[in-house]
């Protein structure tokens, strides 16, 4: 069964004596080291939000880790958004991790499942609360991937260099990022679902990834990094690009 939490600006969080920026909800049962985790991933410093002060501009951050608390691994699909007020009149953001086991994982990989409409939660409201294990049943497929993702991909369907590029890149060595940089408004993420498309299943769920990528939490890694153009993060993930690929998407 997935776990859930959801991390926001609250008068009053799941653990006593917590406000501000904190847990409102999480799955019963899930573990304290795996909750302090989740917590750690849940920052965000949009680059546009820093341009320009509008936080509406700033897409959201999706993201796929691996996670290992209390010596077991699992993946994390992460979400985390800026937009609207806290409490207290406060510029708010929102963070949903859903912690998945192997039976949860989708056959069609992390970008895929990100995708889908219901999945990765975008709002939360009610008191603070523990959650009942959630049950999730895959639909994906390579075919449906595939389908879903060649329209809106950089390059024209069957000729995805950038998306060969990425997966022969992680076949031949784990250990080395790479880079994508984007402009406003373009979406990294079928890029990813591409290039996840084009590995052996088995693979899929071993490639890590942010779409607004800005540091490494320690003990973690992320194979493909998503940055906006022109901004620091930018310029420290092409020199940190260590398998030698970086990527500049078009705004097409």
């Amino acid at each position: 069964m997935a776990w859930e939490l959801y991390y926001t600006s609250a008068p009053r969080g799941l653990r006593p004596g917590s406000r501000g920026f904190c847990t409102v909800a999480r799955t019963e049962g899930m573990p304290l080291p795996m909750v302090d985790r989740l917590e750690s991933l849940s920052g965000y410093q949009p680059a546009s939000l820093q341009m320009s002060g509008n936080a509406d501009a700033a897409p959201p951050l999706l993201a796929h880790w691996r996670v290992s608390t209390v010596g077991r691994p699992r993946s994390v699909l992460s979400r985390v958004a800026m937009g609207g007020s806290d409490y207290s009149g406060r510029l708010n953001k929102l963070a949903y991790h859903l912690v998945l086991d192997a039976s949860e994982q989708f056959a069609a990989g992390p970008a895929w499942m990100l995708s889908q409409a219901g999945i990765m939660k975008t709002s939360w409201e009610g008191e603070p609360r523990l959650l009942a294990p959630l049950k999730l049943s895959d639909s994906s497929g390579d075919e449906t991937l595939r389908e879903t993702f060649r329209e809106t991909s950089p390059e024209p369907a069957g000729d995805n260099r950038d998306a060969r590029a990425l997966a022969d890149a992680f076949v031949m060595d784990p250990s080395k990022s790479a880079c994508i940089i984007y402009p406003p408004g373009v979406d990294p993420l079928p890029l990813l679902a591409d290039a996840l498309s084009l590995m052996e299943p088995r693979l899929r769920w071993q490639v890590t990834f942010s779409t607004c990528f800005s540091e490494l939490s320690a003990g973690l890694s992320c194979h493909w990094r998503c940055v906006p153009a022109g901004s620091a993060a930018a310029a420290d993930a092409q020199r940190h690009a260590t398998s030698g690929v970086v990527i500049e998407l078009n705004a097409n």
